[in-house]
């Protein structure tokens, strides 16, 4: 089970929590774009694993909806909406039944977004070798 998450950590997944739902926009991202995603998450604290599992079980529950809307949002999420969506859904990890039902969905978040990955891992990595 995972701990909970402090003021901090909250604060410091903000960031994150942005840049990983415009993975999750009804458009394709252009490298402009994803270049921006990957300076993000390379700046945080995080390792790429701990980049999927934010991905997997709080961005992803909280906007892949989008993508299964006929008029999707596009342009990007609210910050404050997106903020207080993924908040909630933080608070949910505990559950087990929260943790199973993110289990059976990982294999649909990655469908979706398993190009776009492929693309920001190198980008990410590279990065972070330069940044050291």
């Amino acid at each position: 089970m995972p701990p909970p998450l402090t003021d901090q950590d909250l604060l410091a997944r903000r960031p994150v929590w942005e840049a990983l739902s415009e993975l999750w926009l009804d458009t394709e991202l252009s490298d402009l774009q994803l270049a921006a995603i990957a300076r993000t998450i390379a700046a945080s604290p995080y390792s790429l694993r701990e980049i999927r599992i934010i991905h997997d079980t709080e961005v992803a529950p909280a906007v892949s909806a989008n993508l299964m809307c006929i008029a999707g949002e596009w342009a990007g999420f609210d910050s404050q909406w997106l903020d207080e969506r993924c908040r909630r859904i933080v608070d949910r990890r505990q559950s087990w039944i929260f943790r199973c039902k993110i289990r059976f969905l990982r294999p649909l978040f990655g469908h979706f977004t398993a190009d776009y990955w492929e693309r920001l891992i190198p980008q990410i990595e590279a990065l972070r070798r330069t940044a050291t």
